[in-house]
C-alpha cells in the first residue's frame, strides 16, 4: 500500500498517535546525543562531575521510554533473567534514533559543502554532492521506516530473549535507591 494512501485512511487518532511517537523518538535521540557529547567531554577534561548529569540525562531517557512504550501500550513485564518485549526493543530504537539524527547532521554538512561548491562554480562536485544527500535520505527514510515498523509491528510480536547489552540502559524502572542524583 503506498505510504499517502496508508495516512489517508487513517483516523485521526492514529495519527495523532504516530506524530507522538516520532516527536518522542525523536527527544530519546537527541537526549542520548547530548549524553554521548558530555560523555566524550567527560573522557576529555576529567571533569566528574559531569558524570552526574550524564547519569540526569540517562534517567531522563529512561521516563521519556517510559512515556513512549506506555503510549504504544507495549508491556512493561519485569525481564528478570532474560529481556521482555520493552527491554528487547529499547537498545535498537535508541540506536536507530540516534542513527537517524547522526544522518540529519550529515545532510547538514553534505548540503554546505554543495552550497560552497555552488557558489563557487563547482558544478560537477555540487552534482555529486547533491547525489550523495539523495543517498543519506534515502537512508534516513529507511531507518525512520525501520523505527516505524519496529514500534507499531514488530513489538507486539516480541517474546522474551536472551539479554546481551544496554542492560544498565533499559527503560523500565530499576532500584532508583541506585542512581546518581543531580545535587
Amino acid at each position: 500500500m503506498r505510504e499517502d494512501i496508508k495516512i489517508l485512511s487513517m483516523d485521526k487518532s492514529s495519527l495523532w498517535e504516530e506524530a507522538l511517537v516520532e516527536e518522542v523518538v525523536y527527544l530519546i535521540a537527541h537526549l542520548a546525543h547530548a549524553e554521548q557529547h558530555l560523555m566524550e567531554l567527560e573522557g576529555e577534561t576529567r571533569m566528574e562531575e559531569l558524570v552526574l548529569y550524564i547519569d540526569e540525562l540517562r534517567n531522563r531517557r529512561k521516563v521519556v521510554g517510559d512515556l513512549l512504550f506506555s503510549v504504544l501500550e507495549i508491556s512493561k513485564e519485569s525481564g528478570g533473567e532474560f529481556r521482555s518485549k520493552v527491554e528487547s526493543l529499547w537498545c535498537a530504537l535508541k540506536h536507530l534514533s540516534m542513527a537517524m539524527v547522526h544522518c540529519d547532521e550529515s545532510a547538514e554538512k553534505v548540503i554546505r559543502r554543495m552550497d560552497c561548491a555552488l557558489s563557487q562554480g563547482r558544478e560537477e562536485e555540487a552534482k555529486k554532492l547533491r547525489e550523495k544527500l539523495k543517498e543519506l535520505y534515502d537512508l534516513r527514510q529507511s531507518l525512520r521506516n525501520s523505527i516505524r515498523d519496529l514500534l507499531f509491528e514488530v513489538s507486539k510480536k516480541l517474546t522474551k530473549a536472551v539479554s546481551s547489552r544496554c542492560r544498565e540502559d533499559l527503560c523500565i524502572a530499576e532500584g532508583e535507591k541506585d542512581a546518581i542524583q543531580r545535587p
